[in-house]
């Protein structure tokens, strides 16, 4: 009997593990590539142009296109 209540604890443990690493696997994966743009990312609109300046317009159409870039 306590064989069976300890075999039911570890399955519902086991389950409730592999749920977790795959929800934190999926989140991992939706964040993946929304870190703010690097100085040297900035550096590169500068030179072509680009007003880089943080809530510029210019900045601001580019973060909003990258963040609508669909994530394979």
């Amino acid at each position: 009997m306590i064989d069976a209540v300890l075999g039911a604890v570890i399955a519902v443990t086991a389950t409730t593990a592999m749920l977790l690493a795959v929800q934190i696997t999926e989140f991992s994966f939706s964040e993946a590539g929304r870190s703010p743009l690097l100085e040297s990312e900035l550096q590169i609109l500068r030179d072509a142009g680009y007003d880089a300046r943080s809530g510029s317009e210019h900045r601001l159409v580019l973060e909003t296109d990258v963040q609508q870039l669909p994530i394979q």
